[in-house]
């Protein structure tokens, strides 16, 4: 039954595609069974888009092997707040910084999104080394998730099956002085690390 699956048959016999970094423009080659590869040119993270089956079929591991299922399937973390307009989007891009795992994915969320990022935020995130280009967006139950780190402004997550959730308490920085956003910045950061800790293996 495995060997008519065409998801499967396009992770064990991996096919090149051709991909242009979002940064600079270079033509990137990046195969089937890859999740992410660098540009070779300035360095910029290219990801696959397309969604492999690993990712939901439970018959996976059994398909492909553990080997390879260990290398595909994803853990994906979410940090979520309320307008994931400052600290979700500031954890999200510190934490793509710090991880480089293809095996780790990381987003951010909000349950009533605004509509752009804080500006302060971004200014902070570019101190850091960081060019952010976030939108915010709003969660659903939906959503493929194994980890919700919420921000700590009690906000109501919709209920997802088998997600672990974990509680950061972390003052919003909003409408405040950009000194506050970098104290919020190096809290997050530091959080981050000790969550990678726990979360990547």
């Amino acid at each position: 039954m495995f060997d008519k699956c065409p998801g499967a048959a396009n992770i064990r016999t991996p096919t090149i595609k051709i991909k242009k970094c979002p940064e600079c423009g270079e033509e990137v080659e990046i195969f089937s069974d890859e999740m992410q590869v660098k540009c070779s040119n300035c360095g910029f993270t290219v990801y696959n888009d397309l969604q492999s089956c690993v990712q939901w079929c439970k018959y996976a591991k059994e398909c492909v092997g553990e080997e390879l299922y260990k290398k595909l399937k994803k853990k994906r973390i979410a940090f979520v707040c309320t307008e994931n307009s400052c600290r979700s989007q500031i954890a999200e891009a510190v934490a793509k910084k710090l991880c480089d795992k293809s095996n780790i994915e990381f987003i951010s969320m909000g349950t009533h999104p605004a509509t752009e990022v804080d500006q302060k935020a971004l200014e902070v995130l570019q101190e850091e080394g960081i060019r952010w280009h976030g939108k915010p967006k709003i969660i659903s139950n939906k959503e493929q998730i194994d980890v919700i780190v919420t921000m700590g402004c009690d906000v109501a997550c919709p209920i997802i099956a088998n997600v672990k959730i974990v509680r950061w308490d972390i003052q919003d920085p909003k409408g405040k002085g950009i000194d506050d956003y970098r104290r919020t910045l190096r809290i997050i950061k530091e959080k981050i690390i000790e969550l990678l800790k726990e979360e990547v293996s």
